[in-house]
């Protein structure tokens, strides 16, 4: 009977997978050709950089924490999510309809709503899923995402003569069935109604969100040094055709889905601080190798490839830090505090990376690859939870 309970529990997991590999596809299928297509239409480089994650994070940054106090006072983090994936449709279709990088800046920051009430989509699976295998569902839940993202990414490079304007359209799509996906799952309403700022303050002191947070910010602003840039890289510096472009940063995206699912039981396993040091340090590692790699473009791309794996504990990891730093109620607000640090590295990483990339990609490497490592001491940091 017990099995059978556990059994029909997971099902609104396996939805809100699916849900999530829709709307990262939905969010991502276009990311390679966004940034060229703003290049041509005359955007500078720092602009064509943080058109893929930079501007989509900055509404994040400003509705994050309100949405995760919202969310945990009512417990309507479903209601949300499907809100956010109404805008995104629309604005994917806007995108479409642009003609300058101006609009193009406008659609995609006001598009990155979808991005923002990704974590959401955790704290809605920390909530439903069994504590044993809290690690492995979170993994899953964010996999789902970059995975979605990446597929797509891949399978459009591979389709000669998509348009990006019959990408955004595409994208609009994916994130409307993403939102159909997502209708019949049940998530239980646990809220904290009479909540006041000591109750947030109380989550916010908390070293596994606080420290956490800082510690993946700083590793990511390095890391977003290298990924938005990869298609420009490829294009401008390797001189690579549109199809590597997309398969580069696809396979990139790909990895960040496939490496949270091989995080994720890890985490379960190691817990989140020791799992988090072995693969940030790594990451950090790799990237250094990248320098003296420079001089192949395969090496390079196959190289951040495995940096990619490496980082993408971050998503996982993370969140299980925090969301078991504090009590229930105040899950969403945890959750959404990392998520936070990671558009901050993404809005830092995706417009400095931009202007670091003009001194040459020798120097972005080796400035990306300090960073990283900076973040992977602060790891040490972290609590045993």
């Amino acid at each position: 009977m017990a099995s059978s309970q556990q059994k029909v529990s997971l099902v609104p997991v396996v939805l809100l997978a699916l849900s999530a590999v829709l709307s990262g596809a939905g969010f991502g299928i276009y990311g390679p050709a966004i940034a060229v297509h703003a290049a041509e239409l005359g955007a500078p480089t720092a602009i064509a950089t943080a058109m893929i994650m930079a501007f989509p994070s900055i509404i994040s940054v400003i509705i994050l924490l309100p949405v995760g106090i919202y969310a945990d006072k009512t417990g309507k983090r479903k209601e949300l999510v499907m809100i956010g994936l109404i805008l995104g449709t629309v604005f994917n279709i806007l995108l479409g309809l642009a003609r300058s990088w101006v609009e193009l800046v406008i659609y995609r920051t006001i598009g990155g709503i979808v991005f923002a009430f990704g974590s959401l989509f955790m704290a809605m699976g920390a909530l439903i899923a069994p504590e044993r295998i809290r690690g492995t569902i979170l993994g899953v839940l964010a996999g789902s995402m970059m995975l979605g993202m990446g597929a797509s990414q891949v399978i459009a490079g591979l389709i000669p003569g998509l348009t990006p304007q019959t990408l955004y359209f595409t994208g609009a799509t994916l994130t409307f069935l993403s939102l159909l996906l997502l209708l019949p799952v049940k998530v239980p309403r646990i809220q904290l109604p009479a909540m006041k700022m000591s109750d947030i303050a109380t989550a916010l002191k908390a070293r596994g969100v606080y420290w956490t947070a800082i510690a993946i910010c700083i590793y990511l602003i390095g890391w977003n040094f290298m990924y938005p840039s990869l298609s420009i890289v490829l294009q401008y510096i390797y001189s690579a055709p549109a199809w590597i472009q997309f398969i580069g940063m696809g396979v990139a995206s790909i990895m960040l889905g496939v490496g949270t699912y091989i995080w994720g039981p890890i985490v379960d396993k190691w817990g989140g601080r020791r799992t988090l040091i072995f693969a940030i340090l790594a990451s950090a590692i790799v990237t250094f190798i990248m320098y003296p790699a420079l001089g192949s473009m395969w090496a390079y791309t196959v190289l951040f490839w495995i940096v990619t794996v490496f980082g993408v504990v971050g998503m996982p990891g993370t969140s299980y830090v925090a969301s078991r730093s504090v009590r229930p109620e105040l899950v969403s607000v945890a959750i959404t505090t990392i998520f936070i640090a990671i558009s901050i590295a993404s809005i830092v990483g995706g417009f400095v990376g931009g202007v670091v990339l003009t001194l040459g990609l020798d120097k972005l490497i080796l400035i990306a690859a300090t960073i990283e490592l900076i973040g992977g001491i602060l790891m040490f940091g972290l609590p045993k939870v």
